[in-house]
C-alpha cells in the first residue's frame, strides 16, 4: 500500500533548495512589500562599514605614532649610556 507524502515537507524542502539569488529577490520583494528600502538599508550598512574602517585606520596611525616616538626616546636616552635616565624630559630634548 502505498504512503501519502505530506505536503508540508515538499514545501519546506523546495524552500530549502531555492538558490540565493532567487531567495534575496524574494526577500526584496516582500521588504518592499512591506514598505522597507532595501537600497537604503544597504547603504546605511556599506556606509557603517566604511566608517568601520576608517575608525580602525585613526586608530592604528594613532598607536603607531606613539610608539615611533617611544622608539626614538629609547634610541636617544640609549646614546646617552654613561648617563643613564639622565634625558628623562622630552620637552628638553626635542625643543
Amino acid at each position: 500500500m502505498a504512503t501519502r507524502r505530506v505536503k508540508a515537507d515538499e514545501s519546506n524542502a523546495s524552500i530549502a533548495n531555492i538558490s540565493r539569488t532567487r531567495r534575496a529577490q524574494l526577500v526584496a520583494e516582500f521588504e518592499g512589500e512591506l514598505g522597507i528600502d532595501y537600497k537604503a538599508r544597504a547603504k546605511a550598512a556599506e556606509a557603517e562599514r566604511r566608517w568601520q574602517a576608517r575608525k580602525t585606520f585613526i586608530v592604528w596611525t594613532i598607536a603607531l605614532i606613539f610608539f615611533s616616538i617611544a622608539c626614538q626616546k629609547l634610541w636617544i636616552m640609549g646614546q646617552d649610556v654613561d648617563r643613564p635616565f639622565s634625558d628623562v624630559n622630552l620637552f628638553d630634548s626635542w625643543f
